[in-house]
């Protein structure tokens, strides 16, 4: 892999963890509706495991680098 590639790959991967992690503490908002409630926790959940994931991706890319 180039030089290049690899850190155009790593700056992309800083950028989404640290969108991921900007909204790591945000409150599930009440708002009435049970279904929009559900929503925002699984997407807490799925961003949590994301996160993991995209820096186990990023220790990777490093290791190739």
């Amino acid at each position: 892999m180039s030089k290049n590639a690899a850190d155009e790959i790593l700056s992309e991967l800083d950028s989404r963890i640290n969108l991921l992690k900007e909204h790591r503490y945000d409150k599930i908002e009440v708002t009435g509706n049970q279904y929009e409630e559900l929503n925002q926790a699984v997407s807490k959940v799925i961003g949590a495991a994301l996160l993991g994931e995209l820096e186990g991706l990023k220790t990777f890319v490093k290791d190739l680098h």
